[in-house]
């Protein structure tokens, strides 16, 4: 038995598919200062220009780089503000078909989405999931987990309750929690997934979903429906807006760890938690400059043919969207901040039983974005992938088809951008 899919594909597999798009080539280059050089008077002091074009060459520099360590932060912030447009923070939100879910990047119709956000620098919460298959997590900011919940969790799929509590916050006295965890981050995102259910078990177990702030009640707990005509998108703000999405997450957030670093890139360019988010006109233009060019870079480590990501196979093309080693990124001799700007420029979120290798429980993901002939994949073509009987796959395999310029699913007439073994593909 083999399964033919005349489409193209991501997945548990995904593919990346490259659309027409109306942007002109000039819309996007930009004059840099990056190729300045030193030319230096006779006296040996550097020539008036170069010191001009320098300066503004290591402000460039410093930007690009805060633009690779706060992608995940952008990506946050996107969905943050999305998530606001349904709801409040302690709302859950549901995303189950492909309108609530086209923002979402890289989402897969095959499960829905229970979601909700937090601001810790208000109040700690407690966060109350129920006994099933459920497969969940708590975000920061760089979208590194800070608690599995349900199966990959401490409870196990067995249901319990757990105290969110903030940066540098106490825990409560006489909390009644089964487990704490301590974010290191105000701006927390959960999600759980209810996996294999059918539909009247899935609306069940969601309205066991509880989120509230300690000391008052999980009464009047909100379930609100993701809107079907979203106004927002997932993909990382471009230019200017780019650092001000970044801004509006940091300066609630403690000037420790990653942050610190961050605003050190950013403090002669007008981005600072104290004096507030004032670039002058020369910092907006070094700004938007940086963004266009850091987005283009994620792109080289994220779909290139010269990517640095992991194949699974080493004749074919289909290479691992995560490749962190380390669920808080620190690998031993470095921050994995390539690895976690591009998985976070086209996915969103991390987990435990996505980046360690657990084995029969988790999630894996494969990309491809070229054919055979490392061509970039095309809209305009048609392929033909084989799977072959009896894939490995506990729960279900599914493939996924994302617009390049959105990262999200494309949007087609049918209402479905996937295929999985649950009955949606043709066997011959």
């Amino acid at each position: 038995m083999k399964v033919t899919l005349k489409l193209i594909v991501f997945c548990s597999f995904l593919a990346i598919i490259g659309c027409q798009q109306n942007q002109k080539k000039s819309d996007i280059s930009v004059n840099s200062y990056l190729a300045a050089e030193a030319e230096y008077e006779t006296n040996g002091y550097l020539k008036p220009e170069s010191v001009e074009n320098l300066r503004k060459a290591h402000m460039e520099i410093k930007a690009i780089s805060a633009y690779e360590f706060a992608l995940p932060i952008a990506g946050i912030q996107k969905w943050h503000l999305g998530f606001l447009e349904d709801g409040q923070h302690g709302d859950w939100v549901f995303y189950d078909n492909l309108a609530q879910k086209l923002p979402i990047l890289t989402s897969n119709q095959s499960t829905p989405y229970t979601v909700t956000y937090v601001d810790l620098s208000v109040s700690p919460y407690y966060v109350e999931i129920p006994a099933g298959r459920i497969g969940g997590l708590i975000l920061d900011i760089y979208q590194r987990p800070q608690a599995d919940l349900g199966v990959l969790g401490p409870d196990t799929g067995k249901g319990g309750k757990y105290l969110l509590i903030g940066p540098g916050q106490e825990e409560p006295k006489g909390h009644d929690a089964d487990w704490v965890v301590s974010s290191n981050c105000n701006l927390v995102f959960i999600g759980t997934r209810i996996i294999g259910a059918d539909k009247e078990t899935t609306d069940k177990l969601r309205r066991q979903h509880f989120v509230f702030k300690v000391g008052e009640s999980k009464e009047g707990q909100k379930f609100i429906p993701g809107s079907e005509i979203p106004k927002w998108l997932g993909a990382q703000s471009t230019g200017l807006k780019f650092w001000q999405d970044l801004y509006d997450v940091l300066k609630n957030e403690p000037v420790d760890g990653m942050n610190r670093i961050i605003l050190t890139q950013l403090r002669d360019l007008g981005i600072t938690k104290s004096n507030g988010f004032n670039p002058d006109e020369e910092q907006k233009k070094i700004l938007t400059q940086a963004a266009i060019k850091g987005d283009a870079i994620a792109m080289v480590h994220t779909f290139s043919k010269k990517s640095y990501k992991s194949k699974h196979w080493p004749d074919r093309n289909w290479r691992y969207i995560l490749n962190q080693t380390q669920l808080d990124l620190m690998h031993n001799d470095y921050y994995e901040a390539k690895e976690i700007a591009s998985y976070t420029y086209e996915a969103f979120s991390t987990s435990k039983g996505m980046v360690l290798p657990t084995v029969g429980q988790g999630s894996k993901y494969l990309g491809v974005y070229v054919d055979e002939n490392e061509e970039w994949l095309d809209g305009t073509n048609t392929y033909e992938i084989i799977v072959p009987a009896n894939a490995p796959a506990v729960d279900f395999w599914s493939f996924a088809v994302y617009n390049n310029k959105t990262r999200a699913l494309i949007n087609n007439k049918e209402g479905n951008a996937i295929v999985n073994n649950k009955g949606d593909i043709k066997v011959v």
